[in-house]
């Protein structure tokens, strides 16, 4: 059916003149004429008025199905999220940029869109990286404005707290942030609340791992960062040290059974960087253990397979799942590719020993 013959229908079915239509739009009943014989059509601008009096969509004058054009927005993200999971983060982009020339109040695929840019922008061409990012933030912030999906909403929200500091907007990711401000319990937390038997018990144990790793993970990985007022660092190398021992010891006891698979890149993280802190010192014998612990951990990491389930109390009956890969490679690929890189520098005085050579031979056996 054409937008004319739709209009028509719309204004018989609520008993109106084609004088009284034109009079509320502030035209000619000529025009409304026009329209209902498609001779012209109505400007773009005269759709949200014309959705408002019939109390129907803009998608339903223009004919559009609606749920054929939300099957058409699942598959695009669903086919941009495949390629992002597998790295292919360049094509995963430029489909999204297609898909939402096509639907361009998509908000599942703006939100995918700013993630990809969040997260990956340094890796896609140079000459495409500027226009990527005014177009990201352009979409986060319409997801701000306009979005009423809830869980789109939270992860743009974060998104923007850690994006917006960067590009001046300090102030305005200050006040999104408190946003969030005063919540007793996060989602996991009620619904562990809300839930009975086998379910409420596998998303207590979800949350608590959640909280466990955000704790010893990015949290930690912050604060040893920080600085004070005046630009010195807040922690020695010592306590830094210590604070990564306690972050192993922290895994150990979480998971007493060893299971540590795909959380085991919060000790592999904490072994490499003691190492380099060894290395600076020149300490040989504590370098090639910390390697050889962030080794034997990639190793472990990658050779997880996804049907693996945890037996350790805290986690018990969690199965591992798929790795989503940012950039395509592997754990020992990117450790081993540290070592390269480091090898004529802080780890030039111990690269021509036994250990440092098995460490790398295992590596390459394994990474990708």
């Amino acid at each position: 059916m054409s937008i004319g013959s739709t209009i028509k229908a719309l204004r018989r079915a609520k008993n109106m003149t084609q004088e009284e239509l034109a009079e509320y739009l502030g035209i000619s009943p000529k025009a409304i004429s026009q329209w209902e014989c498609d001779r012209t059509a109505p400007d773009i601008s005269q759709l949200a008025p014309l959705a408002s009096i019939f109390e129907v969509s803009a998608d339903h004058l223009l004919g559009i199905d609606v749920s054929s054009k939300a099957k058409q927005i699942e598959q695009l993200y669903d086919e941009a999220y495949c390629l992002a999971e597998s790295g292919m983060h360049g094509d995963a982009v430029i489909l999204l940029e297609k898909g939402l020339q096509l639907h361009p109040s998509a908000y599942s695929l703006m939100d995918l869109y700013a993630n990809e840019i969040f997260l990956y922008n340094d890796t896609l061409p140079i000459d495409s990286r500027g226009d990527n990012q005014k177009r990201a933030l352009a979409y986060l912030d319409k997801i701000l404005n306009e979005c009423t999906d809830q869980s789109i909403r939270n992860n743009c929200l974060s998104m923007a707290c850690l994006w917006y500091p960067h590009i001046g907007r300090a102030e305005e990711a200050e006040r999104l942030a408190k946003t969030l401000d005063g919540a007793m319990w996060t989602c996991g937390e009620l619904l562990g609340k809300i839930y009975t038997g086998q379910q409420q018990f596998e998303t207590l144990r979800d949350e608590m791992l959640r909280q466990f790793t955000s704790a010893i993970g990015e949290l930690l990985q912050d604060v040893m960062t920080c600085c004070d007022d005046l630009g010195s660092p807040i922690y020695s190398e010592d306590e830094i040290l210590q604070l990564h021992q306690m972050c192993i010891n922290m895994l150990t006891l979480y998971f007493p059974d060893g299971d540590y698979y795909h959380h085991s890149r919060y000790a592999e993280t904490a072994y490499r960087q003691m190492a380099d802190i060894y290395a600076k010192r020149g300490d040989a014998q504590r370098t090639l253990e910390c390697l050889h612990s962030a080794a034997s951990l990639a190793i472990h990491f990658d050779t997880t397979p996804p049907d693996a389930v945890h037996t350790s109390p805290t986690v018990k009956g969690l199965v591992c799942g798929n790795v989503w890969w940012h950039d395509g490679h592997n754990s020992c690929y990117h450790l081993l590719d540290d070592l390269k890189n480091k090898s004529h520098s802080r780890f030039a005085f111990i690269c021509s020993t036994d250990t440092y050579a098995s460490i790398v031979e295992k590596l390459q056996a394994v990474a990708k």
